[in-house]
């Protein structure tokens, strides 16, 4: 899990810290627990604690947190929806209750190719007009790609519910289809996150992520924009994405809004504690009232977006990059 780092003078943006404090766990606290964890056992009350956590980690212990998910559940406690995950994962390879892909294949893609994009769950199932759209700027920009006709999840769901033995098959299973793949695009950061953390010491793949080919649009846009970065890239060891999108967006003719970065709240898409996630949502969808568009280049947090965008009904309208683009 790394060497232990001092936070004593740092300090960092949890957005779960800020919503519900007197169940957040300190790092230094995360560090004590790891270190005597042979010495106690979790109770499920303490779930309320190690849950109220979207893994963002702006903290820089995700990591560790994960871990003691795991020490929870080995000691018998259990977590709202990880059993019907697990379930719908025997049954349909995702954790959701259809694995099938919604998104609409366009034609131009090649049956084979050295490249395969990966779309992942959230994308496919839950904002596939996001995806089918990137699907369409990769054949404009002239990419050669494949892709499967059925996904397995990256595992990363599991990963952080600690359930680990999970992960592990999603990794093996996944790692043994892209046997056949020299480089592999992602749509999902979290997708992207998991196969260099952990796939990658298994494998001689190129894994990148889709903001690698964004170019300014051909056409002149406008409009004053409101964007929603990555916590999955930036607080992860791949910082600078988000300067590299704005500058896409500002090259094509779009004004970006100063919106100081904060976690939307879907780190880990929609589970755990939802009360949490649903506070910390509800928080950051107000700072896209402003401007003509908001947007990210996250499927999870263009969800998030959408679902609470709806839910206060701003007036700006939710547009994903691939159509500020196209």
């Amino acid at each position: 899990m790394g060497k232990r780092r001092s936070f004593s003078s740092r300090k960092y943006n949890c957005p779960t810290k800020e919503v519900e404090p007197n169940n957040f766990l300190e790092n230094e606290q995360i560090y004590e627990l790891l270190k005597t964890k042979d010495t106690y056992s979790f109770n499920q009350e303490y779930g309320l604690r190690l849950l109220n956590c979207v893994h963002c980690n702006a903290c820089e212990t995700s990591e560790e947190r994960c871990h003691l998910n795991k020490k929870f559940l080995d000691d018998g406690n259990t977590i709202t929806g990880l059993d019907r995950m697990k379930h719908n994962f025997e049954a349909n390879r995702t954790p959701y209750l259809s694995g099938e892909m919604r998104i609409k294949r366009p034609d131009g893609i090649p049956e084979k190719s050295d490249t395969l994009y990966y779309m992942g769950c959230l994308s496919t199932i839950r904002v596939p007009q996001y995806t089918t759209d990137s699907i369409k700027y990769l054949l404009k920009q002239n990419i050669d790609f494949t892709i499967l006709d059925k996904e397995i999840c990256c595992g990363y769901p599991f990963y952080v519910s600690g359930a680990f033995s999970e992960f592990e098959r999603s990794k093996k299973e996944n790692l043994e289809i892209f046997k056949g793949y020299n480089k592999i695009i992602c749509t999902c950061p979290a997708c992207y996150f998991v196969f260099n953390a952990h796939y990658k010491k298994d494998s001689n793949i190129e894994f990148v992520f889709i903001t690698d080919y964004l170019q300014p649009s051909e056409k002149r846009r406008k409009g004053k924009v409101g964007v929603q970065h990555l916590c999955q890239l930036m607080y992860r060891g791949f910082p600078g994405v988000d300067i590299q999108f704005n500058r896409v967006l500002e090259k094509s003719g779009y004004e970006i809004i100063d919106i100081p970065h904060k976690c939307c709240g879907g780190g880990i898409g929609y589970m755990h504690r939802l009360d949490v996630i649903d506070k910390v949502a509800e928080d950051r969808i107000q700072a896209f009232q402003r401007g003509d568009f908001y947007t990210s280049y996250c499927p999870a947090c263009f969800w998030i977006l959408y679902y609470f965008g709806k839910k206060i009904k701003i007036h700006q309208k939710l547009k994903n990059p691939f159509e500020l683009l196209l």
